[in-house]
């Protein structure tokens, strides 16, 4: 499976999250310690807001370790709301259009886990796309199925809603199909000023994710301060991070935490 960070807070440069800590993302990329796979080596991107509404984007098929273009531009590169993803596939094809993070106008969106029953189902499961929506589709990854079909029952107007919504949808498609395989979702949004995360799993057994804040915060922040959102921690300060429980939507802005329970 994936690993990924998303990182809202001080603006820093890339590279203090995704290659300075002990356990970073690239680190994680060929030594992953919560994942079901070790290496996660089928390519990686970044996202990254500046002074534009629109976020940033580089995405390649190299594994992140491997890239020195992502080394250097991450020493360059500062933001205050950035994404960054390394990709493991279960079966679609390494491409840069299979690369996480997805964009659409201003919204970034990255995954790790799988819809169940995809390979025999897609076509049902693409077909909860509306067309407006479906030109925009580059890849053929679930993951950018799902950022699709939320986009299309209201995810921007109301991002809870828009997932709760395209979920119940895939798993009525899946349930009606007998589709053995569950479906395991972590997830990370933005709009380039909030950043929303869901942990779900139809079997209880979400992909991890973790909140804290790992790197010094705005003077006298508290600890329910949250600058990142993390597949699994990059250091070993048990003080800097805490479990997401499973079944949790989780908004964060400014700093501060909002966490919803879903029921589907």
């Amino acid at each position: 499976m994936c690993r990924w960070v998303a990182y809202s807070g001080p603006r820093l440069p890339l590279e203090d999250v995704i290659f300075n800590p002990k356990y970073s993302l690239v680190h994680q990329s060929f030594s992953a310690r919560e994942s079901v796979v070790a290496t996660n080596a089928d390519g990686f991107g970044v996202a990254w807001y500046g002074s534009r509404s629109e976020p940033g984007l580089f995405k390649d098929i190299l594994p992140a370790w491997h890239d020195e273009n992502l080394r250097s531009l991450s020493r360059q590169i500062e933001s205050q709301l950035f994404f960054a993803h390394v990709r493991a596939s279960t079966g679609t094809s390494v491409t840069r259009a299979n690369c996480h993070p997805f964009t659409f106008g201003n919204w970034s969106f990255m995954h790790n886990g799988r819809l169940g029953g995809w390979s025999d189902h897609r076509r049902e499961m693409e077909g909860l796309i509306d067309g407006a929506f479906y030109k925009e589709r580059t890849g053929t990854t679930d993951s950018e199925a799902l950022f699709l079909i939320a986009l299309s029952h209201g995810l921007r107007e109301d991002p809870l809603a828009g997932f709760t919504k395209a979920l119940s949808s895939i798993l009525r498609i899946q349930a009606a199909a007998g589709a053995a395989e569950p479906t395991r979702i972590s997830a990370a949004l933005s709009d380039g000023t909030s950043i929303w995360a869901l942990r779900y799993s139809s079997d209880g057994q979400s992909p991890s994710m973790y909140v804290g804040a790992p790197f010094e915060g705005p003077q006298g922040a508290d600890k329910a301060y949250v600058t990142t959102i993390a597949s699994e921690p990059f250091d070993n300060e048990a003080d800097h991070w805490r479990a997401v429980e499973e079944g949790c939507f989780l908004h964060i802005e400014n700093g501060a935490v909002t966490q919803t329970k879903i029921y589907l």
